[in-house]
């Protein structure tokens, strides 16, 4: 049994928690938080045994084989170079780092220790975002020409909803392009099979001031109790031009302020044969579309890895599933005792060499929006 600790008591820490169990992976013994009581009634909630306050201390914990980070940005960094050199497994959360030298640091170091690394990129885990891959794979599209979507939510659309992304300081420079927008990046990268080498971005912040919980506030709630006005220095929506690597062009439209958006990610790519489309809101169906035809393509029904089987087609299986199909590969790696793939060899998870690609097109987004020009990704 491969047994594991959470840091992090937040939104998405349940989460990885219930992906763990519901795909069989493990056995999640122990979970930390920096507030006694949170960590203490979180911990009893989830049925996990064991509650710490010291983050170092659950590193530490020689029982342990693997550490999921699902703390807030700007401790990603730390704490994953921490458990990777106290020879942990590591699950980090995006961004990895706030910075690309963070990020090149801890590729470096995973590598030198030769531990297991991924980035919780979710929406690989969806069987339809594969299948488009394997679309590309097997030349169904030919040639990419476009790759292009939106990421919008609605969230932090009044000037009462907060969170700590909103703070520079905790969530990085960048907040709705950081959050969302490098989903978008990573399963354009991940299903087109193809880089992006620039971009050209236009930033805009809506809301200039919100009223901000003194007792703080977590994921998709807004201010209750005292508050106080903060302005806002992130942006709140972000109008991204790509170029590829091939030739092919691309666009987004990222924002967290759309009134009635809830998870609204959408992808189509284009190429020469043919177009696919897919919306993460009804996940379970593919479009692919010709210049003589289209159809709609719908999840097949097999297991995908170790652990609880899928389900059978026409059972719905949404982001939950996604983050359990996620973690399949990751854990099955592990199990077997096989070692990390090296540098230039193909890996069954989203490695850290990826989350270090997400946070280098986050720098540039961040740059051109700044400088208004194309700005190159480095890599």
């Amino acid at each position: 049994m491969i047994h594991v600790g959470i840091i992090g008591t937040g939104f998405v820490s349940a989460h990885h928690v219930d992906a763990i169990r519901r795909g069989g992976l493990g056995d999640v013994a122990a979970m930390a938080g920096v507030d006694p009581a949170r960590t203490s009634a979180r911990t009893l909630a989830l049925g996990i045994g064991r509650a710490v306050t010291d983050a170092r201390e659950l590193i530490a914990d020689a029982s342990l084989d693997v550490i999921h980070i699902c703390t807030p940005n700007a401790a990603h960094a730390e704490l994953a170079a921490v458990a990777l050199e106290a020879g942990k497994h590591v699950v980090v959360e995006k961004p990895l780092a706030l910075d690309s030298d963070e990020a090149r640091h801890l590729v470096a170091l995973a590598d030198r220790v030769g531990r297991h690394a991924m980035v919780a990129f979710t929406y690989r885990g969806y069987p339809m975002v594969r299948r488009m891959r394997e679309l590309v794979v097997a030349g169904e599209l030919g040639d990419i020409r476009l790759a292009h979507g939106h990421y919008l939510q609605d969230w932090l659309a009044r000037e009462t909803d907060s969170n700590w992304r909103i703070d520079p300081a905790v969530g990085g420079e960048s907040r709705a392009v950081a959050d969302i927008g490098s989903h978008w990046f990573d399963t354009i990268e991940f299903v087109t099979g193809r880089r992006v080498t620039e971009v050209c971005a236009d930033f805009a912040t809506f809301i200039a001031e919100r009223d901000r919980p003194l007792g703080g506030s977590v994921a998709f709630g807004s201010a209750d109790g005292p508050t106080e006005r903060v302005a806002v220095h992130s942006e709140d929506a972000a109008t991204i031009l790509v170029r590829l690597d091939d030739g092919g062009r691309g666009a987004c439209v990222v924002s967290q302020v759309s009134p009635g958006h809830k998870n609204d990610f959408a992808i189509e790519v284009s190429g020469s044969k043919s177009s696919v489309r897919w919306l993460q809101e009804t996940p379970e169906r593919v479009w692919l579309g010709s210049v003589d035809s289209a159809q709609e393509l719908v999840r097949r029904p097999g297991i995908d890895g170790p652990g609880i089987p899928s389900l059978p087609t026409g059972h719905p299986e949404g982001w939950g599933e996604a983050f359990r199909d996620l973690f399949r590969p990751f854990y099955a790696e592990i199990a077997a005792g096989r070692p990390p793939a090296g540098p230039n060899e193909p890996a069954p998870y989203p490695t850290l060499r990826d989350g270090a690609r997400a946070v280098a097109f986050v720098e540039a987004v961040v740059r051109s929006a700044r400088e208004r020009r194309w700005v190159e990704l480095e890599t």
